[in-house]
């Protein structure tokens, strides 16, 4: 039990989770909503308090998550780091980076966390070729594809999902894109619901991602190539399997060893949460904060001014 006041701003979907997750770790205070029917249903869940107000929960909480549509993102943070709160923001970071450059000066200027919610980062797979010492890949795919749901509409496919794969490659490479290109179409709604970018790195490397959020059967797959190696990564699937060059058992591959990696199970939401409040106690840096949440929005709008190039031709 981390001894913190901690609750939630936006009880949706993805935000009942959050709230969940405080509640087993933490001093789960209480939580609100604009619905506040809503509110008061995961209130009495988690037997906490049901705010009637931003401000009133801000008063009486030292961390809080922000599960709010992503146009609402900077107002709120805003008001909360005013109010010396810590912010843990759902992805993506903000609308734009003029708003994301306001908060990370402003949780420094206050001394706060600012952690951003770019959960696949803790994901055991992304962990272990992290620690591996492989180097900055030379070529990346990546495919994240699901089903249509009717949430997060406010934003296009790219800042829904394609932005889980933007972060991990910025994150496997620690380089900047310097070239970007997408097509993208807006199937359902009036954003764009499929995309594919291919982008070059400042590095050298290349990646190539797709995402949709309009497709029957869903698919969270990871590619990665080196020069001697790549990691076939299943996020859906919890697998990671890497593919050396020299002696080995691959049919039809040869000279091809298949190593596949035992992963434990992650509840990644909790670790997220987690990490959080221990950055805060212990005054030390999240998984990631908000220049990292800042890098990965701005390669998101290179991506979406490239696709809004395509949508209009």
């Amino acid at each position: 039990m981390i001894h913190m006041r901690t609750g939630v701003i936006g009880v949706g979907h993805l935000g009942r989770f959050h709230a969940q997750k405080y509640a087993a770790i933490s001093q789960l205070a209480g939580v609100f909503d604009e619905n506040a029917e809503r509110a008061a249903e995961v209130a009495a869940e988690l037997r906490c308090r049901a705010f009637p107000s931003v401000d009133a929960l801000l008063a009486e909480v030292d961390a809080v998550s922000i599960v709010t549509p992503t146009s609402t993102h900077f107002a709120v943070a805003e008001v909360a780091m005013q109010a010396g709160v810590h912010c843990l923001i759902e992805k993506p970071f903000t609308l734009d980076t003029e708003e994301a450059d306001a908060l990370i000066g402003m949780a420094q200027e206050r001394h706060l966390v600012l952690a951003i919610g770019h959960i696949k980062r803790v994901h055991p797979a992304i962990q272990y070729l992290r620690q591996a010492g492989f180097g900055a890949p030379r070529y990346l795919e990546a495919e994240r594809l699901a089903p249509f749901k009717p949430r997060s509409l406010d934003i296009d496919v790219i800042m829904d999902l394609m932005i889980h794969d933007l972060d991990l490659t910025l994150l496997l490479t620690g380089a900047e894109p310097v070239d970007v290109r997408a097509v993208g179409v807006a199937a359902v709604t009036d954003k764009a619901d499929m995309a594919t970018a291919w982008m070059t790195l400042n590095n050298g490397t290349v990646a190539n991602l797709a995402a949709s959020r309009v497709v029957r059967e869903p698919a969270r797959r990871m590619r990665i190539f080196w020069q001697d190696r790549y990691a076939s990564v299943d996020f859906l699937n919890n697998t990671l399997h890497i593919y050396h060059r020299g002696a080995g058992t691959v049919p039809g591959i040869p000279g091809v060893r298949d190593e596949a990696v035992d992963l434990a199970k992650r509840d990644a939401l909790a670790a997220e949460i987690e990490d959080f409040l221990n950055a805060i106690a212990a005054h030390r840096p999240v998984f990631c904060d908000g220049v990292a949440g800042r890098r990965v929005l701005a390669a998101a709008l290179q991506v979406r001014v490239a696709v809004e190039a395509f949508l209009q031709r």
